[in-house]
């Protein structure tokens, strides 16, 4: 096992875990749950050795340990990046990523290959190791870094959102990938805040709360609302109260999808809401891009009754579009920059953007403050802000709540509400359909670029 003992973690004035007793076994999956800003992070790095308690103790395998990063990996616990790219070496072939690079240098290609190869059937791929990284989908690189992990003989695998950008089917493949290793005796901490997956496969959760320990037990019983008031605690608030489309037409479109080489139609209205669901690969995401005018998709759209042209996202900017990535690190900012230029701040503006940072409660310090430092939620916050200086008609959200936790969740949902009550039209993809159910006033279902469903569009 390891263990933290009554660990308190400061920052200067500010307390990030109070008195926390935590501990993880060999075997075990156990689920950590909690707000952006709750403890997890800094949970999972006094356990990764990245920084060291203020006071308590840690211990592994009923040894007082004090860790550095290289300790911990020598001793088995290992992390699995969320940022699964910026982790590997993309040009450098699979088996170099995968065995140890203190022994690359060391052994013959053929023999790494080999190693690599048996370490990837491990984790359940049969793929070509002389191929660079990069060539191969997420949830393959996912799978080549676990892999690299057993390779460092892990004892304890610490997860932190490993299913958020996978498809329904890869996430499953995964998870089942999990139970097998922990049968094996490897302990896993997952960070997830997905309630089925936990339901799935944790022996036991444990919720923070500002900085604190709150629950340690089963995840099954616990009901919605519990998990709301564990995680925030507060009450759950009633549903949202959607707004009611007029009938009077936004947009109508008709796009040819390339990447499918098919064609789909769909009409919108003021007010109104509508869902875009579909697994990941669906055609949901080129959906949003085509409209946006980041794709050479044909196209044929009509903006409250004037045809327009969007070949570019200049164009579309001109013609009244905003648009969200599903990528926001990747592509709605600059991580380094400050807060301020990522929301496209002219000088004299500052009080209006710190107004809009306060309607959709985003927590910072200082406008200046690099996007970087920032949680996952608040910097989702931050790229919806700089859609919200000048008026916009249609909204196109790709996956807007991905990887975020359900306060931050909850405070889109509101937007999106507020902008529909305004008149706007917010297209709104998620790849889950309890989500699409509690925000959209419709469901458009996409299968490879195909509508599912007859007569929905």
């Amino acid at each position: 096992m390891i263990r933290l003992e009554r660990v308190t973690k400061q920052y200067g004035d500010v307390t990030v875990l109070d008195d926390v007793t935590f501990g993880l076994r060999r075997g075990e999956i156990h689920g950590l749950l909690g707000l952006n800003g709750a403890g997890k992070s800094t949970l999972i790095k006094l356990l990764n050795g990245t920084t060291t308690p203020t006071s308590g103790s840690i211990s592994l395998d009923d040894e007082t340990v004090v860790l550095t990063p290289a300790e911990a990996i020598r001793r088995g616990v290992i992390t699995v990046s969320q940022e699964v790219d910026d982790a590997l070496y993309l040009d450098l072939p699979v088996y170099e990523n995968v065995v140890p690079w203190q022994t690359v240098e060391r052994i013959q290609p053929r023999e790494l290959k080999r190693r690599a190869t048996a370490y990837l059937k491990r984790v359940g791929l049969a793929i070509d190791v002389t191929k660079p990284s990069g060539h191969y989908p997420l949830s393959v690189k996912q799978r080549i870094l676990i892999a690299r992990a057993l390779a460092s003989e892990a004892t304890y695998l610490l997860l932190d959102e490993p299913t958020a950008a996978l498809s329904t089917d890869d996430a499953a493949a995964l998870l089942s990938l999990l139970q097998t290793l922990a049968e094996d005796g490897v302990g896993i901490l997952l960070i997830t805040h997905r309630s089925e997956e936990l339901t799935r496969v944790t022996t036991t959760t444990t919720f923070l709360r500002d900085g604190r320990l709150v629950y340690e037990g089963p995840f099954q019983p616990l009901s919605t609302e519990d998990v709301h008031t564990l995680l925030s605690g507060t009450a759950l608030v009633d549903e949202l109260e959607k707004a009611t489309p007029t009938n009077e037409v936004q947009l109508k479109a008709t796009l040819t999808l390339p990447a499918f080489g098919t064609e789909l139609s769909f009409t919108a209205y003021k007010g109104e809401v509508v869902g875009i669901g579909g697994v990941t690969g669906s055609g949901k995401t080129e959906l949003v891009e085509a409209l946006f005018g980041l794709s050479d998709a044909k196209q044929h759209i009509e903006l409250n009754g004037n045809v327009t042209t969007i070949h570019t996202p200049r164009q579309g900017v001109r013609a009244g579009f905003a648009f969200v990535p599903e990528e926001r690190r990747k592509q709605g900012l600059f991580l380094d920059d400050s807060i301020e230029r990522n929301a496209l701040v002219v000088e004299g503006e500052t009080s209006v953007l710190q107004r809009v940072l306060s309607s959709l409660r985003v927590k910072y310090a200082d406008v200046r403050q690099p996007v970087r430092e920032l949680s996952g939620g608040n910097q989702q916050k931050v790229v919806l802000s700089k859609w919200l200086f000048e008026d916009r008609d249609v909204y196109l959200l790709d996956e807007p709540t991905k990887g975020v936790d359900v306060t931050a969740k909850r405070d889109i949902y509101e937007l999106v509400t507020r902008l529909a009550k305004q008149g706007k039209t917010v297209i709104f993809t998620s790849s889950e359909a309890h989500e699409l159910e509690l925000v959209a006033n419709r469901t458009l279902w996409l299968d490879r670029g195909r509508w599912q469903q007859k007569g929905g569009a």
